[in-house]
């Protein structure tokens, strides 16, 4: 074997360090258990079998394995998959996220060839920094006192060494009132896509095998940071989750340093945002824990909206649903009057989310009336 490349990081960053001519691991696994089967039907004793399999070796000029290759392959496959490749005279072979057992498996026999890469995320520059004070309170509304907190708390970021510890926050409040989309906001100031995961989707059993790893093939966390495009992590509805596992993330919030049965990621100069509907530190240290409560670097309450506050958001959500409409249905819609009706009832509004789906009704409403009278 000429080279290997190992990459830590996202598919689409992967996918430029690839040749065009390139055989996939999935095509070799298939190839492989194909030419094995023909051996053995061929060769009756064992030795003679093994001969022909190490003596005759098919040329493959680059070989390459992306993040869910591994799955698709057995736990045999996986732990003598330094034993297959040698049966084969590879050129090039490019592995992406490599579970660790396989990357053991390459430094012990290969050390002198391997070449690690990795996806260089995105740092907080001052310039962004800058960018987060200028715009916030126009992008997220009614929430002035979260800025200054969070500028205070993202700031060790601008401090330009490689390996600066995650900057971990607990966003807490009502449901609806900021605490996402501010999460969104700074990866879009970043221009990333931050990563997500909705913790009240889990169970019990489920949680488990995704946080601590179970079986290679199974979905997991670790594997899912190390594909992640941002280094703004959103881990929502933190609270939905049974405290048992909070244990999963002390070596991270403290270190950056991630570690289940099968993968072992580094994380920094990474902003984690856990958010929850807490409404005091108290409730949250109670429910929480100190254990974890202590871990965050800060804990920046949501307030509810005020009245002044809604009706900015009605406006910005009418406009902004005005405008995503076709072309030919604006003049189906009254929107003089939904923005009139949206601020007449303000007082029963609570949040954002229930003031977009209230403005989407009307919308459809005047919709469907101009396709009946139609008919």
């Amino acid at each position: 074997m000429k080279n290997i490349i190992i990459y830590y990081g996202p598919r689409k960053e992967y996918n430029k360090l690839l040749p065009s001519k390139k055989t996939t691991l999935m095509e070799f696994i298939n190839a492989d258990d194909s030419r094995r089967k023909e051996i053995i039907f061929k060769q009756t004793d064992k030795n003679e079998m093994e001969k022909s399999i190490s003596s005759n070796k098919p040329y493959i000029d680059n070989l390459v394995a992306y993040s869910a290759s591994y799955s698709n392959i057995t736990e045999g496959a996986l732990q003598d998959f330094v034993s297959i490749l040698n049966c084969y005279d590879i050129q090039y072979l490019y592995l992406q996220n490599p579970p660790m057992q396989i990357k053991q498996q390459l430094k012990q026999t290969f050390f002198n060839i391997i070449d690690i890469k990795r996806y260089n995320y995105k740092l907080l520059s001052n310039t962004m920094f800058k960018k987060i004070n200028d715009t916030f309170s126009n992008n997220i509304i009614g929430q002035d006192k979260v800025k200054e907190r969070l500028l205070i708390a993202l700031y060790p970021l601008l401090n330009k060494s490689k390996k600066n510890k995650p900057v971990v926050l607990m966003f807490y409040g009502d449901s609806g009132v900021g605490k996402t989309e501010t999460a969104k906001f700074i990866g879009k100031i970043l221009g990333q896509k931050i990563f997500k995961k909705q913790f009240s989707m889990f169970h019990s059993t489920e949680f488990s095998n995704y946080l601590f790893g179970g079986n290679h093939s199974q979905s997991c966390f670790s594997k899912d940071l190390l594909e992640r495009e941002s280094n703004v992590i959103l881990l929502d509805e933190f609270d939905k989750a049974d405290p048992v596992f909070y244990s999963a993330f002390y070596e991270l919030f403290d270190e950056g340093v991630f570690q289940d049965k099968n993968y072992k990621l580094e994380l920094y100069n990474t902003i984690i945002i856990c958010t929850s509907n807490y409404h005091s530190e108290d409730e949250m240290k109670k429910y929480l824990g100190d254990a974890i409560f202590y871990r965050f670097d800060k804990v920046i309450e949501f307030q509810k909206l005020s009245l002044e506050s809604l009706n900015k958001i009605i406006d910005i959500t009418v406009e902004n649903k005005y405008k995503k409409l076709k072309v030919c249905d604006r003049n189906k819609v009254n929107i003089k009057n939904i923005r009139e009706l949206m601020h007449n009832n303000v007082s029963r509004f609570n949040n954002v989310r229930q003031i977009n789906n209230i403005v989407e009704e009307f919308i459809d409403i005047d919709l469907v009336k101009n396709l009946l009278n139609k008919e």
